[in-house]
């Protein structure tokens, strides 16, 4: 009788692709902090102009990548997701570099809008971990994927920033399309595509099956497919959000390093999120994904309206902490739940639509956070605090049966 060949296989892959993920986007912190600098650096000196170029250049690249991922999800299908990943890797390293050389903020802003067009690649690594892992570690996959993207966010910026501030903020780029490169050697040695809980899609004389692609309107038919797509819109919208309005609450704090105090409450809330996002896909294991994902959403968005009443550094590094912890496990929940409504054949087509959301509030978050705090900087943590609330009440008034279900 023959045993299975690599019957961990799944698990070498989710770590291969947790570790293309973190190395990706550790390079990515190298420079996105500091792009107000560079905007700077390139001649606009007015401060509202930053402030508005900053917003521009956020919000361009993901709200390209949002409004093609019908496209990308037919070319997953068609071409598969591992190399989809690889294109996305690749055309970074060459358009990344290309922001090292320009010599106007348009210049830059035209990057990123092509960047757009190769953009996704989180979805898709967190869509490739779900369709390599049995159905029941959907989860566990997930986390360790976002995990690993969490992370980063501890250790890039503390690099980065002494990267920048030794050798500029141009040799950051070079820096990060390098690390590009090393994922991108990484994703093609290290992991080997499979089918969803199947065997290998391709081998030696085997001929590649061609799927068509799932169109959007079949899964509206599944009950709670757009609530769990709106969740995974406001979770990366209050996370996105955050990011965006610490640096800016401490720039208001007499007598204190902005840049540092800021470096470290994001870093500090990073590691937090990471063991929020790794104990909750544990903890679904044995208690309702929806009732953990309902908890986190009502207890982070009180903590996150108080963020608005911190008038010095301890009292905000305390509840950013604490938010972290609450909302860290929100998009792995969110993804969690998508797979539980799909069947698995159709899985990874699903996560291809569900990432929509990411991607829509991934490039809403930095314009409408930094419109409402020009007026109101309280008001703006509010604002997301109501949207963790909006997104408890979808599960609790719209979708109760999620809540419930294992």
């Amino acid at each position: 009788m023959s045993t299975p060949r690599h019957p961990p296989s799944w698990q070498r892959n989710v770590w291969a692709l947790s570790l293309c993920v973190f190395i990706a986007f550790v390079g990515f912190q190298f420079f996105s902090p500091f792009l107000p600098l560079y905007i700077r650096e390139l001649g606009v000196t007015d401060p509202s102009a930053i402030a508005l170029w900053a917003g521009l250049l956020a919000a361009v690249t993901p709200a390209v990548s949002g409004l093609l991922s019908p496209l990308f999800g037919r070319l997953a299908d068609r071409f598969g997701r591992k190399m989809m990943l690889i294109r996305s890797l690749a055309a970074f390293t060459v358009i990344i570099a290309a922001m090292g050389l320009v010599r106007t903020v348009q210049q830059l802003f035209v990057a990123r809008l092509l960047m757009g067009f190769f953009a996704g690649f989180t979805p898709m690594a967190i869509a490739l971990a779900s369709v390599s892992a049995p159905r029941e570690q959907a989860s566990i996959a997930i986390a360790r994927v976002q995990g690993a993207q969490l992370l980063s966010v501890a250790v890039g910026p503390a690099v980065g920033g002494i990267v920048a501030s030794h050798l500029g903020i141009r040799p950051a780029f070079f820096v990060t399309a390098g690390m590009c490169v090393i994922a991108l050697i990484a994703l093609i040695v290290l992991f080997q595509e499979t089918r969803a809980d199947g065997p290998p899609a391709t081998g030696p004389g085997e001929r590649r099956v061609v799927r068509r692609s799932t169109p959007f309107t079949a899964f509206l038919r599944y009950p709670h497919f757009m609530t769990v797509l709106a969740l995974l819109l406001i979770a990366q919208f209050v996370d996105r959000g955050l990011s965006l309005l610490i640096p800016l609450q401490v720039a208001h704090m007499p007598g204190v390093e902005a840049a540092a105090t800021s470096g470290l409450i994001i870093a500090v809330a990073a590691v937090g999120a990471t063991l929020s996002a790794s104990v909750v896909a544990r903890m679904s294991q044995w208690v309702p994904a929806g009732q953990l994902l309902l908890a986190q959403l009502v207890i982070g968005g009180a903590f996150c309206g108080l963020m608005a009443l911190a008038e010095t550094r301890l009292p905000l590094l305390l509840l950013r902490t604490v938010v972290a912890l609450c909302l860290g496990g929100t998009l792995t929940l969110a993804y969690t739940l998508g797979g539980m409504i799909v069947p698995a054949e159709t899985r990874g087509a699903a996560f291809g639509w569900l990432a929509l959301g990411v991607q829509i509030g991934t490039a809403l978050s930095p314009l409408l956070n930094g419109w409402v705090a020009a007026a109101s900087l309280p008001r703006a943590y509010l604002l997301n605090g109501a949207l963790a609330w909006l997104g408890a009440g979808l599960l609790l008034f719209f979708s109760r049966d999620l809540v419930t279900r294992r």
